[in-house]
């Protein structure tokens, strides 16, 4: 419930930041048909945001992070593979990454998320 409230506090506050209050979100994180990008979007101590851009077919290989986080996606479709168990989860959908358990990130489409620790 944390990391949720934290994800809604961080996108008021770019909305509320952003030097063009048209801004989306999902702008923060270019494509690039080599890799997936990322780009920190808050780093405040409290809580860290990134923007990810994955172009269909990519993925953030297997790996788990020391604490828990929150994946928004924000355009496109991915699998979340968590545990062996895969999960679909397109635009407007999230998903909750346990800590210290392994998970995979795969682009079904060109894709947009933000994560939240």
């Amino acid at each position: 419930m944390r990391t949720v409230l934290i994800a809604i506090a961080i996108t008021a506050a770019m909305h509320t930041n952003a030097q063009d209050p048209a801004a989306r979100l999902a702008d923060a994180a270019a494509y690039d048909a080599a890799k997936f990008q990322n780009t920190l979007v808050l780093n405040n101590g409290n809580a860290k945001a990134m923007v990810f851009a994955l172009k269909a077919g990519q993925d953030v290989p297997p790996h788990s992070s020391p604490a828990d986080a929150l994946l928004t996606v924000l355009e496109g479709e991915a699998t979340v593979t968590i545990k062996d168990v895969v999960h679909h989860v397109a635009a407007g959908g999230y998903i909750m990454l346990p800590m210290a358990i392994d998970h995979h990130i795969k682009a079904v489409s060109d894709m947009k998320f933000m994560l939240v620790k």
